[in-house]
């Protein structure tokens, strides 16, 4: 079926967000004091992932879940944790500063969306998190202008994998879920939420195996549409 829109997912997809949160930790424990260590590194991610997950969930708010990140990981760094909310922001603020200085883009996101819309596709992301945030990462790396529509799980209230999620931006931009493809790298949550709403998908999966349905490069993406147009 003819591909009308293409939709994609923002972080650890077009948003290099493994990249820009190992360099923000590196300088956030330096200015802590406390030694870097690849542990340490991989506690942060699953601690982020775990405090990240209830905030979709709407378990917690978005600043509660950045307090919640630090008083389960300084502990693990060997360090003891503020006691009231404002020094917890102001630490984070910390991370969050070199976090941004880390900003980047994939290599292929940018030309692969140049390519999209350059053949006449309509192209836009949809993205779990506080919208501020998504579309102040959008904008740094570079990426705003080559976009058509941002949709966050804060604006549509409706977080991936649900259908909603989904299914509200194809009704926004006019296009029918079926003819719409989804691109992203986490196959529960974009892959089979996706689908399961009448979108099309593909899984990024950089550094899997190739199968079928699976890329490896943004860079694979156009060829395979225009082929299909």
């Amino acid at each position: 079926m003819k591909i009308r829109a293409v939709l994609f997912d923002l972080d650890n997809t077009l948003f290099d967000h493994p990249a820009s949160a190992r360099a923000g930790v590196d300088a956030f424990l330096h200015h802590l004091g406390t030694e870097r260590s690849a542990q340490l590194t991989r506690w942060w991610f699953e601690i982020e992932e775990d405090n990240y997950n209830r905030f979709l969930a709407k378990e917690l708010s978005f600043q509660e879940q950045r307090r919640e990140r630090l008083r389960h990981f300084l502990p693990l760094a060997g360090l003891s944790v503020p006691q009231t909310n404002t020094r917890l922001d102001e630490l984070f603020t910390t991370y969050l500063q070199n976090y941004e200085e880390a900003w980047t883009a994939f290599p292929d996101a940018a030309p692969a969306l140049q390519s999209l819309r350059a053949a006449g596709m309509p192209v836009g992301v949809i993205t779990n998190g506080n919208h501020d945030q998504q579309t102040s990462k959008i904008k740094r790396i570079g990426l705003e202008p080559l976009l058509d529509r941002i949709f966050s799980s804060e604006l549509t209230n409706h977080a991936k994998p649900a259908r909603e999620a989904f299914m509200q931006p194809c009704r926004l931009m006019t296009v029918p879920p079926g003819e719409t493809l989804y691109v992203g790298d986490n196959y529960r949550v974009d892959i089979d939420g996706a689908r399961n709403a009448g979108l099309q998908a593909i899984h990024l999966n950089r550094e899997g195996t190739r199968r079928q349905g699976t890329i490896q490069s943004l860079a694979e993406l156009p060829p395979l549409l225009i082929q299909t147009a």
